[in-house]
């Protein structure tokens, strides 16, 4: 069996890399500052490392043995992968039973699939999940997707390294700069027409590896680019990877033609270094190469025990931080010592052994997540009065023929169409929860649903990307054309418009990127278009819903005795609630500008009426009875929707009997 020569400076590296995405994910903040906002770069540099010893373990053993074993290879990659995995998935599954609500559950067990078999990166894409959101940081498994990236990789790289060798031979330098020429062009296509899928795709990490494939072509064949600083480049390698961990954050567009400077870093830092060199002393310093050689547990196990101490529904203090990590490294080090080192020591003649092993955990996991499918989550572990809490699933319930009613651009569901009457409901995720509901009550009216997340009808408005400038494709200028045309052929129509109004309306906040096409700001645009609206038209203008400060679902799933009647009179004796006057204060600007807004065509609906009481206590409750209000910390649930349009539904009989 070929064995690669040990270089410790490469553990140094690994170590770097996996300190890097361990205190991105913990997130320490200093006056709203977050350190080491790129650590996320920690995963590059692991693919570099990767794509660079995989690549010299084929390449050295073609050139001895004329041959290449991919049943060898696999089974290195199988020891070395699947234990420490298996063993950190069997483990997660028994705090998943005590934190994770039953939909959260039942997702859970569904990734547990895609993490065994390799295309998590795929799965969490496809459930639109961003990976620098406060969600992203509830997914136990979600960092299982950079796993799977590098063993797509490994499945696809030998059989081409095979095909090389028998057709080719020749060239093998041009051969990996093409490819990584390519690769990266791609990369670069993806990202900036779809940064979340480039996250996620191996397609778009494939020049990363290429990068450390080709080190470890210059390696073979003795080449190096001379270079008169070359002594240099070692320490402007650790430069240009901490300024990266510094100066990215999650708005920087990634991966980019700005991930080379960690790219780079990690390609002089291997090609250039020397032993005499200072640099050299610093990534062998012995705490950090071990740190290295954990590096693997540690990447597994920092994510789910992070996550579901955040899934408890609590802020995370730095002191919890800091214990929840002395935890992590707990857990790695048995992992590493007890598993991960033990198996790798496993020699082929034992194949059978470790099959029958791997394919028990596999029927295992699979059966699980089946019966998790099937009992809906076991939602019978759960308090009662959380199973019929839930946040409104249009994605099942509101469709028309062209599919699911929301975040499309145009061609707006569109109900009843027959009927004479129409009402409109115009709003982001807020009013989406809203339209199933509501369709039912207006079984005598044409219902128009055009609701889109983080988007509200803001005329003349652009929303861009904070990463690329561009503007979302479901809240661009000609979307909202489109909605105006919509109500012009709708004359003497009711429109619904509400939403999250303070993240739409704030022009200081950075995070939304909004852009007036003309001179008017946000504000005068959207009262204009109102405006527009009441001449011909009824308009229902929303406040602005209160928020929890909460996680509604989370605090009764950890705090709330699990016996029906014992819940429902804990919730009597220790009520949910929040501060009304934090409500106000969120909301100040939007209900003093709301207020200016006056015509005798125009009704209000005030959600606090019903969710806060204003005068004596000054709370705003989230449960009443069995009945809870929300589905997280801001978005209504079933009974909440009821609750709200009930309100809503009155003021639409009230003003059709005055037309």
């Amino acid at each position: 069996m070929i064995k690669l020569n040990y270089r410790k400076e490469i553990d140094g590296l690994r170590g770097i890399a996996v300190l890097g995405v361990i205190i991105y994910h913990v997130e320490f903040f200093y006056k709203d500052i977050k350190f080491l906002s790129g650590g996320y770069l920690g995963v590059d540099i692991f693919f570099v490392i990767s794509g660079y010893l995989i690549t010299l373990l084929i390449l050295k053993e073609f050139l001895s043995t004329n041959t290449f074993s991919l049943k060898n290879f696999f089974f290195r990659r199988a020891k070395r992968i699947l234990p420490a995995l298996f063993l950190m998935i069997f483990t997660t599954i028994f705090f998943a039973w005590f934190y994770l609500t039953p939909k959260s559950f039942l997702e859970y067990s569904n990734s547990i699939i895609s993490s065994i078999f390799f295309y998590s990166n795929y799965f969490f894409y496809f459930q639109d999940l961003i990976y620098s959101s406060e969600e992203s940081l509830l997914k136990p498994l979600l960092h299982t997707w950079s796993l799977a990236v590098e063993e797509q990789f490994y499945i696809i790289f030998p059989l081409m390294m095979i095909l090389f060798f028998k057709y080719i031979k020749k060239n093998i330098l041009i051969f990996f700069s093409f490819f990584l020429v390519i690769s990266f062009v791609i990369s670069m296509m993806i990202t900036h027409n779809n940064s979340a899928l480039s996250f996620y795709s191996n397609f778009s990490r494939l020049w990363e590896i290429l990068f450390g494939s080709l080190l470890a072509v210059f390696e073979i064949k003795n080449k190096k680019f001379n270079f008169k600083y070359e002594n240099f480049l070692p320490y402007f390698g650790i430069f240009l990877i901490f300024i990266s961990y510094l100066l990215f954050n999650k708005y920087t567009l990634h991966p980019s033609y700005l991930t080379l400077a960690t790219i780079l870093g990690v390609f002089f830092i291997i090609h250039y270094i020397k032993k005499d060199q200072n640099i050299y002393k610093i990534l062998t310093f012995k705490l950090l190469s071990k740190i290295g050689l954990w590096s693997y547990s540690l990447y597994l196990w920092h994510y789910p025990i992070f996550a579901f101490a955040r899934n408890r529904g609590k802020v995370l203090s730095d002191f919890d931080k800091l214990e929840l990590l002395l935890l992590t490294f707990f857990l790695s080090l048995i992992c590493y010592y007890f598993v991960e080192k033990p198996f790798r020591k496993i020699e082929y003649r034992k194949i059978n052994i470790l099959l029958s092993i791997f394919i028990f955990f596999i029927i295992s996991f699979g059966s699980f997540s089946l019966f998790s499918k099937v009992n809906n989550g076991f939602e019978d572990r759960v308090h009662v009065i959380l199973k019929n809490l839930s946040r409104v699933n249009l994605w099942e319930k509101l469709n028309d023929d062209k599919g699911v009613c929301f975040d499309r651009p145009d061609n707006f569901c569109n109900f009843n169409s027959k009927n004479d009457k129409t009402v409109f409901l115009i709003g982001d995720s807020h009013m989406e929860v809203l339209s199933y509901n509501l369709l039912k009550k207006l079984e005598n009216y044409n219902f128009i649903s055009i609701n889109r997340t983080d988007c509200i009808y803001l005329p003349n408005v652009k929303k861009l990307r904070p990463n690329n400038q561009k503007e979302f494709e479901t809240c661009t200028i000609s979307s909202k054309n489109k909605i105006n045309e919509y109500i012009k052929n709708k004359k003497n129509s009711i429109v619904i418009i509400g939403g999250r109004f303070h993240r739409h309306f704030d022009e200081g906040e950075t995070k939304w990127n909004y852009k007036s096409i003309n001179t008017k700001t946000i504000k005068e645009n959207f009262k204009l278009s109102i405006n527009n609206i009441l001449k011909e038209n009824k308009v229902i203008l929303i406040y602005p819903i209160p928020s929890v400060n909460f996680d509604i679902t989370k605090r009764i799933m950890n705090e709330v005795p699990k016996n029906i009647f014992n819940a429902t009179e804990y919730l009597k004796l220790n009520p949910f609630t929040t501060d009304y006057n934090e409500y106000i204060k969120e909301n100040e600007k939007i209900i003093e500008f709301f207020n200016s807004i006056n015509h005798k065509n125009l009704s209000k609906i005030y959600p606090d009426k019903i969710f806060c009481d204003k005068t004596i206590e000054k709370k705003c409750f989230t449960h009443e009875g069995k009945n809870i209000f929300y589905s997280d910390n801001n978005h209504l649930s079933d009974a909440g929707v009821e609750k709200l349009n009930n309100y809503i539904f009155q003021n639409i009989i009230k003003i059709s009997k005055s037309n």
